[in-house]
């Protein structure tokens, strides 16, 4: 099985934030979170990724 880059939106939390995650494939972690006042970019994109996107460690010829 191939690791694979990660990013993942968790929220939003009792308090209106949200957690935005970035994993590598080698499991270095990188957590932010956002603001309820500055969170409507992420709202937008949670509905369109749901369960995460993960990007692959290799491209294709002539990206990355």
């Amino acid at each position: 099985m191939t690791s694979k880059n990660r990013i993942m939106i968790y929220g939003p939390k009792d308090d209106g934030t949200y957690v935005v995650e970035f994993m590598t494939a080698e499991g270095d972690v990188l957590s932010i979170s956002i603001l309820r006042s500055e969170a409507a970019v992420i709202r937008h994109f949670q509905e369109r990724m749901p369960y995460g996107l993960y990007v692959p460690d290799e491209y294709p010829d002539g990206f990355g």
